[in-house]
């Protein structure tokens, strides 16, 4: 009952039901991928289950209290990213699932970021750090985390034979490979079909046509979430900016987002 359960001491009551609703569908999906055999829906749904315990983990061992609507979002956005756009396709079924999730993504990880800087500048008398300065270190962390993880998304892609940088058909492209002279620069416009030849282990030729365009595999879907991160990141830096600014008098949802030192 207390796995079921476990949260951090500042959650509501509505967060820690949410807690429970999420962990039981979990625990059903989990349950019924070992029954078919499905061991990589396993791995990510038991790495779903480690990920809902950090926030008690933090909050336990780091001393510090988390807002519970803090609380409520990095479950909400873990059990989204997870277990609905992962495993139930909603990156697929939904093509803004993606780009909503990274926008959040990034204003999430500048609250962390600003949370860390904010905390060690109200705990320490030696040196003052000023409004700007914790603004630009927050969406430089933020902006920090987005590539970080298109890192582990491109090594998923390659090692893990994964998809997590989705393809997307292309009409044109512009590319020096395939100009008589270096350097220069060959366009080619309105694709209307690309034939990609391959063999498979047993040395049978297999012919794969791609409609209306050429297949980018992952390039504008990396560009398009580190824009997205770069703007949920740049919205936290400036309210997190004129919140101390203006010496916590005014834009104080902030604080929604910030965790505290335990006394």
């Amino acid at each position: 009952m207390k796995f079921f359960t476990a949260h951090t001491t500042t959650a509501s009551k509505i967060v820690t039901l949410i807690y429970i609703f999420y962990r039981l569908i979990v625990i059903f999906m989990l349950g019924n991928s070992i029954y078919m055999q499905e061991w990589s829906h396993v791995a990510l749904l038991v790495l779903t289950l480690i990920l809902f315990m950090l926030p008690y983990l933090i909050e336990t061992y780091l001393h510090i209290n988390i807002p519970s609507l803090l609380e409520l979002i990095v479950i909400s956005f873990i059990f989204s990213s997870t277990v609905l756009g992962e495993l139930n396709d909603f990156y697929g079924h939904i093509p803004v699932w993606d780009t909503a999730l990274h926008a959040l993504s990034g204003f999430l990880a500048a609250g962390v970021g600003f949370s860390l800087i904010y905390l060690l500048n109200e705990n320490i008398t030696i040196l003052k750090l000023t409004p700007l300065f914790i603004a630009v270190t927050t969406f430089c962390f933020s902006m920090t985390v987005g590539v970080a993880w298109k890192f582990v998304e491109f090594s998923a892609d390659r090692w893990l034979n994964m998809d997590m940088q989705k393809d997307r058909i292309v009409r044109q492209i512009n590319s020096v490979d395939l100009g008589q002279r270096n350097n220069k620069v060959v366009q080619l416009k309105d694709i209307q079909r690309t034939t990609i030849e391959s063999e498979t282990a047993d040395g049978k030729k297999v012919t794969t046509v791609i409609h209306n365009g050429y297949l980018d595999v992952g390039v504008i879907d990396t560009m398009k979430d580190l824009f997205v991160n770069f703007i949920g990141a740049l919205f936290f830096s400036i309210f997190g900016y004129l919140y101390i600014d203006h010496e916590h008098k005014r834009f104080q949802f902030i604080r929604n987002f910030i965790p505290t030192k335990r006394k």
